[in-house]
This record gives C-alpha cells, structure tokens and sequence, in this order.
C-alpha cells in the first residue's frame, strides 16, 4: 500500500483529493474510490498505512459497497435524498458517499483523525459536485 503520498492518475482524481484534502488538510488519513467491482487508494498517510498493512482492505471496502443499495433503499422511504454515511471510531470518523451523474456511480470512502466539534461533513458532500462537475465520472472509476 502507498503512504503519505497520492496516485491519482486522472485529472478528475487529482480534484477530488484536493477537495478532501483541503477539507481535512492534515488530519486526512486515506481517501478511496471504488465502485461495484474495484477499489483504488487515492492517498494513504504513512501511519496509516502501517495500521491497514494486516487488514484486508478489499474485504474493507466490500462492506462500503453496500451503500450503493442502501443509498436507493433511503432515498425511497425518506422524503429526502440520502448523502451520505459517517462512522465514528475511537481515533477517527470515517465518511462515504457517492458521486453521481446519469445513473452512473463511484463511491468515496475516507477518514480524518477525530478532532473537538468533528467535520462539517454537509460541507464536503456539497462541494464534491461542483469541484468535480468538469471532469468526466469515468476519471474517478478505480484502475
């Protein structure tokens, strides 16, 4: 796994790190994007990767694949659109949500160190759209 460094190989990937990097600036921990049948690292801070070099992060990611059912499970039984999922753990809050355009998804999972007053979480799945809007949703797909 890569640490404390990026591999974005798109110039859509590019922008979407730099939206979650700005947002979370240093207390980013890792940022993935995947879809139905893959899953890409984007960025993995070095002391993270040392935590996730025993787990199997494809498992990992599995389960965050179910978001892509769930998301249309919420949004038919609720009045409003569901946005996204946040998880609160003992040394970080992970964040997921999917970006979206014509029927076509890719899922953005990440996790910031847990800080006092936590993330503005609204905020980020705000800006993704529109930081993303000129990039084509096959450059966010996982290679």
């Amino acid at each position: 796994m890569e640490s404390d460094g990026t591999r974005q190989s798109t110039p859509g990937k590019q922008a979407l790190y730099e939206v979650v990097e700005a947002f979370g600036a240093d207390a980013l921990r890792d940022l993935w994007v995947f879809d139905g049948d893959a899953q890409e690292p984007l960025f993995v801070r070095a002391d993270v990767a040392d935590e996730l070099a025993e787990t199997d992060a494809e498992r990992y990611i599995d389960n965050e694949r179910y978001g892509f059912v769930t998301r249309e499970t919420y949004d038919n039984l609720h009045y409003a659109e569901f946005y996204y999922t946040v998880r609160g753990f003992d040394s970080f809050e992970q964040y997921r949500t999917f970006v979206s355009r014509d029927g076509e998804r890719i899922g953005v999972l990440c996790s910031f160190d847990r800080r006092k007053g936590g993330y503005d979480f609204a905020d980020l799945t705000e800006r993704l759209p529109t930081e993303l809007a000129d990039y084509p949703l096959s450059d966010l797909r996982p290679s």
